[in-house]
């Protein structure tokens, strides 16, 4: 892990368990052939008894494994075996890491936090996040949050590429956790889902967090069938109805470049 990642890191890094996490990913990514005490504490910019002491104990669960011979740690079995179990959202990695560079680009050129969500089940999931370069940011999603089919623009642009009556149903089965959100009501939802099927992008002002707004845009990755959703969000004041279409007509030309979209 490059320094000035760890360094980044160490504001939000106080507490044990982030320590250890920070340690455990360390390991894995810059010493996969196995790194010394010395080696590591340097790398994580941590002094040698703390380092010492969370490297033993995730070396006792098994997630890093310590060998006496050569004085090194690596990646422990139990990890392997959690990573094993975890190939189920493999699919979704995999997309993640295909479409980043898009989202990358639409971060670019619209300065904006953007937002990459796919369908699981009746929720939406944001999978991957693509900062802006605009000083006031408005990212309030963070990648793995889960919110209804519905509730934010990528979420009810998800909802609005279902077929209408799987789209029914999928209201019916959200409706009592739609007010947990700023107490949106069903018939709100309903009319940004027939706003969004009528425009081809669905449209979110402030509704859920106030002063945030969000775009967004949902479609088909043609080989997968995976139903994806592209949003930008931006203070209120700056998605004025030009800007909106700036952004919408930025989204809709990168997804164009894909040559798997239907």
């Amino acid at each position: 892990m490059a320094k000035t990642e760890t360094s980044a890191r160490n504001g939000a890094s106080s507490t044990t368990l982030a320590k250890a996490s920070l340690l455990l990913r360390t390991v894995a990514r810059t010493f996969p052939t196995g790194g010394t005490l010395s080696r590591i504490a340097r790398e994580v910019e941590m002094n040698t008894a703390t380092t010492h002491r969370l490297l033993s104990a995730l070396a006792h669960e098994g997630l890093l494994t310590f060998d006496p011979y050569v004085k090194t740690y690596q990646v422990g079995f139990e990890l392997l075996q959690i990573a094993e179990s975890a190939q189920a959202v493999a699919p979704d990695l995999r997309l993640r890491h295909r479409l980043r560079p898009m989202l990358a680009k639409i971060a670019r050129r619209t300065e904006e936090s953007t937002y990459l969500s796919i369908r699981s089940n009746q929720d939406s999931v944001c999978i991957d996040v693509a900062e802006g370069s605009y000083p006031v940011s408005a990212n309030t999603l963070l990648a793995g949050a889960r919110r209804p089919l519905g509730i934010g623009a990528g979420a009810l642009a998800l909802l609005a590429l279902l077929p209408e009556a799987e789209g029914e149903r999928m209201l019916l089965r959200n409706r009592d956790r739609y007010e947990r959100y700023s107490g949106i009501t069903l018939d709100e939802v309903k009319q940004g889902l027939a706003e969004c099927r009528r425009d081809g992008f669905a449209f979110n002002n402030g509704r859920i967090v106030p002063e945030v707004a969000a775009l967004g845009v949902a479609f088909q990755v043609q080989d997968t069938g995976q139903y994806v959703a592209i949003s930008v969000a931006s203070v209120v004041s700056r998605m004025n109805p030009e800007r909106r279409q700036m952004v919408i007509e930025v989204i809709r030309d990168e997804i164009r470049s894909l040559p798997d979209v239907i």
